[in-house]
């Protein structure tokens, strides 16, 4: 496990289960301070329990609420003086609307427009507002770290998969434009995915029975120290997979192994914007 980060202040989010949880002992674990954020109270006073509570400063956040959204770098960079990295892995899924989505598909028009917009506020306006937040905090010590949890490309445009998928699309497309923002800054930005769909709340058992077969939280473990970490300077605009990262590799190499281009560089016709041209 990745050992670069004793006392690097990270933020993050959806951080009291699942992939969240599983991410936050990992960084615990490699020695930062983790300002925890999650909609459950309850579940973030077990993690501060269980992490330790001078590791883990649990804020309970809606993150539907933007002010909310605006406030948790300031409350982080207040308690701790600082602020090193964000991850943005908070998310509302599908069994939201009907728990057993994957069987029963959702068709786009019988989506509730309430629930539309809380998908789409938390997976794709949330990450936008905590990010702009903690720019400031980055770019005045001129490095920092900011890692989106999106989903698989195929996800995205999959069948009966109207909002989640298209919230996420939006993510990655965020994630790939702020990488270029971010250029020569000391500042990255990348995207982590675990690479299908995994044994979590997001994907209830009516949905997926066998979660066995599923991947597994702990795929997210040794990528997002080593993305957090000094070793990671030169990684930004990537889309790295958790079950792509080979564990009997030095971490660089396992890295590059298992990432390619956020966004969709190669999709179709590229646009010629008059500033691009050759002169």
């Amino acid at each position: 496990m990745e050992k670069q980060l004793y006392n690097k202040i990270i933020i993050v989010t959806g951080a009291a289960g699942g992939l969240g949880e599983a991410m936050v002992k990992a960084l615990v674990n490699a020695g930062a301070i983790v300002a925890a954020v999650d909609i459950s109270q309850e579940r973030l006073e077990a993690l501060r329990d269980n992490c330790g509570s001078e590791k883990v400063m649990p804020i309970a956040a809606d993150l539907r609420n933007p002010n909310i959204c605006a406030g948790i770098a300031k409350t982080t960079f207040d308690t701790f003086g600082n602020i090193d990295g964000l991850v943005n892995n908070a998310g509302i899924g599908l069994s939201t609307i009907r728990e057993n989505y994957y069987v029963d598909n959702i068709k786009f028009w019988d989506v509730p427009d309430e629930r539309w917009d809380a998908i789409f506020y938390v997976n794709a306006r949330a990450p936008f507002l905590i990010a702009k937040s903690a720019m400031p905090y980055f770019l005045k010590q001129k490095w920092g770290r900011i890692v989106n949890v999106t989903t698989s490309m195929d996800t995205m445009i999959r069948r009966g998969w109207t909002p989640y998928g298209p919230s996420k699309g939006a993510l990655e497309a965020q994630s790939s434009c702020w990488a270029k923002d971010c250029e020569g800054s000391g500042i990255t930005v990348n995207v982590l995915v675990p690479g299908g769909p995994t044994n979590t709340s997001m994907v209830p058992a009516a949905s997926s029975p066998d979660r066995d077969s599923m991947v597994q939280p702990e795929v997210m473990q040794e990528p997002i120290c080593w993305l957090m970490s000094r070793s990671s300077d030169n990684f930004n605009g990537n889309r790295l997979t958790g079950t792509g990262w080979d564990k009997n590799l030095p971490p660089n190499q396992a890295a590059e192994n298992a990432s390619a281009p956020a966004g969709w560089p190669g999709a179709g016709q590229q646009s010629v914007w008059p500033d691009l041209k050759p002169t």
